[in-house]
């Protein structure tokens, strides 16, 4: 059959056809004596499968691996249906970076959310494990272990508050001041402020400490050091220096901890966060009258 003929079979316009046939990839018989392409039957069948894998955007030299038999088809396609998944998840990505880049009018932040596009999966976990490294080294620490298990991994399809969330994530990570105070506490852990009294008067602690913040106490107030004595009570023979209590208890509450803990929340899509980042705001207070009051 004539070139005519095969487009209305195959469905392949002219100019398409005849590209095909110079290519390769479709080829013709022979010609007229007038200089017409002459096509065999098997062409029709070739030219479907063509413009199908085509459609489904399969690239030429794929198509060619295809009916020289040099790949199967089932290979091509699965190939073909892994590299559309990345796609599908890049574009989503995007989709998200730009609908949260919609909800704020601030520049800042916004390279960051760029670059979060081009990230891989394996590049974003790289940036907890850099922080990791520099935190706890090559230390066995609970705490490291701790991080790695609620590690954030932001979903194949993002809200624009996930982007949020993992960009200020990032950035916390990467920040020096925060890797410092990570290390400071990493050292200092098992004298961590609860521990100082043991766990069962940390919950008095926050309790009685939530309810001065609440009743609007003034930390140094006499009412403030009322508080503090009655904590020390519940156990007189391990009370600490209160001004070294109330550094490590300023250590070991820095709202970028619970901050930290909040973005993870929201990143993984956790109902609610493993800490409480309220009870930042009773052991502030709690600190603060500790140093208004160091002398029992």
């Amino acid at each position: 059959m004539q070139i005519g003929e095969l487009t209305r079979r195959s469905g392949l316009s002219v100019r398409t056809l005849r590209f095909y046939a110079d290519a390769g990839v479709l080829p013709e018989e022979r010609r007229t004596a007038a200089g017409y392409r002459v096509f065999g039957p098997a062409a029709v069948a070739r030219g479907r499968l063509i413009r199908t894998l085509r459609e489904l955007g399969v690239a030429l030299p794929d198509v060619v691996r295809v009916l020289s038999a040099e790949s199967p088809l089932a290979d091509v396609a699965a190939e073909h249906a892994a590299a559309i998944d990345v796609q599908i998840r890049t574009l989503r990505l995007q989709r998200a970076v730009l609908q949260a880049i919609a909800k704020t009018n601030e520049l800042e932040g916004l390279e960051r959310m760029t670059d979060l596009t081009t990230m891989t999966g394996e590049e974003r976990r790289r940036i907890l494990e850099d922080y990791l490294d520099a935190v706890f080294g090559d230390d066995q620490n609970p705490v490291a272990e701790r991080l790695r298990t609620g590690a954030p991994q932001l979903p194949e399809d993002p809200t624009p508050d996930q982007i949020a969330a993992w960009v200020e994530l990032a950035a916390l990570l990467r920040d020096p001041d925060y890797i410092e105070l990570s290390r400071r506490m990493a050292q200092r852990a098992p004298q961590g402020a609860a521990s100082a009294f043991g766990h069962d008067v940390a919950p008095a602690i926050g309790q009685h400490a939530t309810a001065a913040v609440t009743a609007g106490v003034d930390p140094t107030s006499v009412d403030a050091r009322t508080v503090i004595e009655r904590i020390e009570a519940l156990t007189p023979d391990a009370v600490p220096d209160r001004v070294e209590l109330a550094d490590r208890i300023e250590m070991f509450t820095d709202r970028r901890i619970f901050r930290y803990w909040e973005l993870v929340g929201i990143v993984n899509g956790w109902s609610q966060p493993p800490v409480d980042a309220g009870s930042a705001v009773a052991w502030e207070w709690y600190a603060a009258a500790l140093r208004a009051h160091p002398h029992r």
